[in-house]
């Protein structure tokens, strides 16, 4: 019999959230130890900024997205009976492979203009680290319920497999903004399979047609098939960042917080001009150092 949505939201607190604390300390060392792109920003002002807004918005996942998505599941899935008929394997991965791919349009629809307002409080960044994945305006986690979770309730998606699901998503959202340099020879074969530091850092440019690239949390498949994947742009030439928000005092917490209200700016510097870059000679799909 399926544990209730309380049990599983239980063991949730109980081990899921200590392992993604763990997780977060260990990447935090080892981007200390070895660190992917250079630091422009001093880090106690970063990361005094990115605690403050992830103060709100990590309760608000907690609170609001992640018991709507186990009791939505609870109550919905068990109608819909389409993904119920496969042999359990089959099934399993099924509903990871769908859970994933909703992340990824998910991620896509929160670069559209509505939905931006509230996620280029986490682009405007101006440098990227493990602080940075908790850099979220406390809106875009309630207005990611109906999608996140609604969706995969009627797809017919088991509340436990949702809830794994989401360890493995917050996973893979503090690996991928962490700082930390792989060996190459490591990161290559495995960008291939995942969303990697060095993908997601080109996805933090501040030149536009490499920020709409790499939108996936854990598979890198959906960007290979959706032909947005892009990994051929070297850590060092990168400038993270949203173009028209490059100024640090104007980052403040209650800035960011007051930002979605603002009007969306165009992708420009505050002088006008449009950051570029010409496109490499190696194939977009090749890592490049």
């Amino acid at each position: 019999m399926p544990a209730p949505p309380a049990k599983l939201l239980k063991r949730f607190d109980l081990w899921a959230a200590p392992a993604l604390g763990a997780l977060a300390l260990a990447l935090l060392l080892l981007e200390a130890r070895a660190p992917l792109r250079r630091r422009t920003r001093p880090r106690p002002e970063r990361w005094a900024r990115n605690l403050v807004l992830a103060a709100p918005s990590l309760p608000a996942m907690r609170g609001t997205l992640l018991p709507a998505m186990v009791h939505l599941a609870s109550a919905v899935a068990p109608r819909y009976r389409l993904l119920a008929r496969l042999p359990p394997p089959l099934r399993l991965a099924a509903e990871v492979l769908l859970l994933d791919y909703l992340a990824y349009t998910w991620h896509r629809l929160l670069h559209a203009p509505l939905l931006w307002r509230l996620h280029r409080v986490h682009h405007s960044d101006l440098d990227m680290d493990i602080t940075t994945a908790w850099r979220f305006h406390f809106g875009e986690m309630l207005a990611s319920v109906p999608y996140r979770a609604a969706l995969p309730a009627l797809a017919g998606v088991r509340p436990a497999v949702v809830l794994g699901y989401e360890v493995v998503f917050e996973a893979c959202t503090a690996f991928q903004h962490s700082n930390w340099r792989l060996p190459l020879a490591v990161e290559r074969p495995l960008a291939r399979l995942l969303i990697t530091p060095r993908a997601h850092g080109i996805h933090h440019s501040v030149v536009r047609r490499e920020t709409d690239s790499n939108f996936g949390i854990v598979l890198s498949i959906w960007d290979y098939l959706h032909r947005t994947l892009r990994l051929n742009v070297p850590q060092s030439a990168l400038t993270i960042g949203v173009p028209a928000y490059p100024n640090p005092a104007a980052q403040t917490p209650a800035d960011l917080l007051a930002l979605p209200l603002a009007p969306p700016e165009p992708w420009a510097c505050p002088d006008g001009s449009v950051p570029t870059r010409p496109a490499p000679a190696s194939p977009l799909t090749e890592l490049a150092y």
